[in-house]
């Protein structure tokens, strides 16, 4: 999922104005500079996650016109000032700089200005898989980063009927034994490589094979449910992931304007850091191209739970032919609010974990019109062959109760809060030779593979051993 897409248009240098405090119009449109007072009475500067793309630019820039100049001149002292950074390199130039140049270090400057609110962690937790979980005020989380949540008022969870809530240990961190405290949010300390925008997922949409189960004839949809097992599957290069999930969808590719709500666990080195199964959460409005992005990471999804950590590892996993880890998964529309919140489901146990606001999307505003549920892998043809990477347990669905993935008690909300089981159930398949998934009853689908790949790498490996082996005693004889 790279970051080719994620470069900001160009401004034209004409529409920018400076004038007493206030900032340069490109450079709202580019950073969405935006000043906001927390409780405390902090102030900051919103800075989203696609801010860094606008030094890079700036750089290119900078060296670009350096070097045509060094071309012409062939001044021997052209190298002077590098030690200052991209900065230097500009100001100990004999000649003034362009207006755009200058007006893209303003700009620079104001997007990596430092925040000066009260935003420090309440409390850390030391998680026993190496994760750091922060205990951030719920007010200075980085949903209001964004620019259409920068007066939002934080919503409360709807009550609903039997609705329990209280601690459970089904996250690595909770191990731990401490809390968040209330009015705080648990947040995992970012360490992986990607800020997990929504642009660096376009480039690799292709790359993506999925076998899902899907409501046939879908009406209006208001909400749905699945229970789903947790799996530890291989994944074999860190570019790629495993997944298993809920997608709730409006719209189309060819419009570019898909709009989309998915949660479930997943597998993915390059964006974690490590080899966990996550529970994660996503969202785009316009076909994974420039809007939303993964968790916390891209700023939109509103959190409330002090006991959920978004993209937390998950203590267990189920075990093959044996007892089956399990989480429940519910979104629904608050019709009073219009928001789309997300809770997880544990017996009795019942957690809301935040909101999607409905600000953010662009026609699933009401509801949606289409559910999926399975499992999603990304193949980026490692060694010039299909990866070996597995989605769910790595087996295909005939293999059985406890040795395959699956999504059972699926049900949808055709009205609000008013969740049936399913009665209209198909499959999905874009790679049935690696990948399968099949209706086991009207409301239940397995899925996974490719087991007959692993099996061929590992008879290849057994054969060109045994080969090796062979050589070698011939070279001794």
């Amino acid at each position: 999922m790279g970051y080719s897409d994620l470069r900001p248009k160009k401004p034209n240098p004409e529409s920018f104005s400076v004038s007493g405090n206030s900032v340069p119009h490109g450079c709202e449109t580019s950073c969405f500079l935006a000043k906001k007072k927390n409780r405390d009475g902090g102030v900051f500067l919103q800075i989203p996650a696609r801010t860094v793309t606008i030094p890079s630019e700036a750089t290119a820039r900078i060296q670009r016109q350096q070097s045509e100049k060094a071309n012409k001149t062939n001044n021997k002292d052209r190298t002077r000032g590098n030690g200052f950074g991209m900065f230097g390199s500009v100001l100990n130039r004999k000649q003034k700089p362009d207006v755009s140049t200058m007006l893209l270090m303003i700009c620079v400057t104001l997007c990596l200005a430092v925040r000066v609110s009260n935003s420090a962690p309440l409390l850390s937790i030391n998680s026993p898989d190496g994760d750091i979980i922060d205990c951030v005020k719920r007010e200075d989380q980085p949903s209001f980063q964004h620019q259409l949540l920068t007066n939002h008022t934080i919503q409360e969870p709807p009550t609903l009927p039997n609705m329990v809530q209280k601690d459970l240990v089904w996250q690595v961190w909770h191990r731990n034994g401490t809390k968040c405290p209330d009015g705080s949010i648990p947040i995992r300390r970012l360490i992986g490589r990607q800020n997990g925008t929504t642009g660096s997922n376009a480039a690799n949409r292709v790359l993506r094979e999925h076998a899902v189960g899907k409501m046939n004839n879908p009406p209006k949809i208001y909400g749905t449910e699945a229970t789903m097992n947790v799996w530890h599957p291989h994944v074999e290069v860190d570019e790629e992931f495993s997944l298993g999930q809920i997608w709730l969808t409006s719209g189309s590719y060819n419009n570019n304007d898909v709009n989309s709500l998915e949660a479930g666990w997943q597998l993915y080195p390059y964006l974690y850091g490590d080899y966990h199964p996550r529970f994660f959460i996503y969202w785009t409005t316009d076909a994974y191209y420039l809007t939303g992005g993964y968790n916390l990471r891209a700023p939109g999804f509103v959190q409330t739970s002090k006991r959920v950590a978004i993209e937390g590892a998950i203590d267990q996993t189920s075990i093959f032919g044996g007892i089956q880890f399990e989480i429940t998964i519910r979104m629904w529309k608050d019709q009073r609010l219009r928001s789309w919140w997300l809770a997880v489901v544990f017996g009795d146990i019942f957690e809301p974990v935040g909101y999607w606001p409905a600000s953010l999307f662009t026609l699933q505003i009401d509801y949606a019109i289409e559910v999926e549920w399975g499992g999603e892998i990304v193949n980026t043809n490692p060694f010039g062959r299909h990866t070996t990477t597995q989605m769910g347990s790595g087996c295909f669905p005939d293999s059985g109760v406890g040795k395959v993935a699956y999504m059972r008690n699926l049900k949808v909300a055709l009205s609000e809060n008013n969740f049936q089981p399913l009665d209209d159930l198909m499959v999905i398949l874009t790679h049935p030779d690696y990948y399968r998934a099949k209706r086991f009853n009207s409301s239940t689908v397995y899925f996974g593979g490719p087991q007959q790949i692993t099996s061929i790498a590992v008879d290849m490996t057994v054969d060109l051993f045994i080969l090796y082996l062979g050589f070698s005693l011939f070279l001794l004889i």
